[in-house]
């Protein structure tokens, strides 16, 4: 019987094992293939109103909506062929490999989470423009001025720069969809962006 117990134990361990290193095969595989892409587009989202409500409804409310948000926000973006970097508490970096993915996938995000009443207003930000990877991770001035146009969008509004609308061009409708420029901390110009509101918004 205590045999038995034992290798019981030692094949789940070695289950276990072979899945690690199953999903740390795949991770590699899609960092590879990310590195390919020097050029890519990166969106960043996050929730409006997270620390008001932390301080409200307390931290266990707090993480059960950011744990939602997340699972929604990595759902959209393997549906629109773009992945997930990392979380960030109640914000997420994800990477596509095409703009016109990233936007629709901005697009998307506002929309859904906009119509969630189990969630908060989110705002994001798409950028297109060349960064470099280390440990899974990337790194740049398109990662950054993605994060800052997140943080300087409102509430249910997406805002796109100019870099990434120029690469996109006609494969995504802008209509009722404005432009203008703004400064972001750190950058000398302002950045010319495109604002996109939720549809029931516009």
């Amino acid at each position: 019987m205590f045999d038995l117990a034992i290798g019981q134990v030692l094949a789940g361990c070695a289950a276990g094992a072979a899945l690690v290193g199953a999903r740390h095969m795949h991770l590699a595989r899609r960092r590879r293939w990310m590195a390919r892409h020097p050029a890519p587009t990166f969106v960043f989202a996050d929730l409006v109103g997270y620390t008001a409500l932390t301080e409200e409804h307390g931290d266990e409310t707090a993480a059960r909506v950011a744990r939602e948000f997340r699972r929604t926000v990595t759902d959209l973006s393997r549906a629109h062929g773009s992945w997930q970097v990392k979380s960030m508490g109640d914000g997420a970096m994800i990477w596509s490999p095409d703009p016109g993915r990233a936007v629709e996938l901005a697009v998307r995000v506002v929309d859904v989470v906009s119509g969630r009443r189990d969630l908060l207003p989110v705002r994001v930000g798409v950028h297109t423009g060349p960064a470099v990877m280390r440990g899974g991770d990337w790194y740049g001035s398109a990662v950054n001025v993605a994060a800052r146009l997140a943080r300087e969008a409102d509430a249910n509004e997406a805002l796109i720069s100019s870099t990434t609308r120029e690469a996109v061009r006609d494969d995504v409708s802008w209509s009722q969809r404005t432009g203008c420029e703004i400064a972001l901390r750190g950058l000398a110009d302002p950045v010319a962006v495109w604002r996109l509101a939720a549809r029931g918004a516009r």
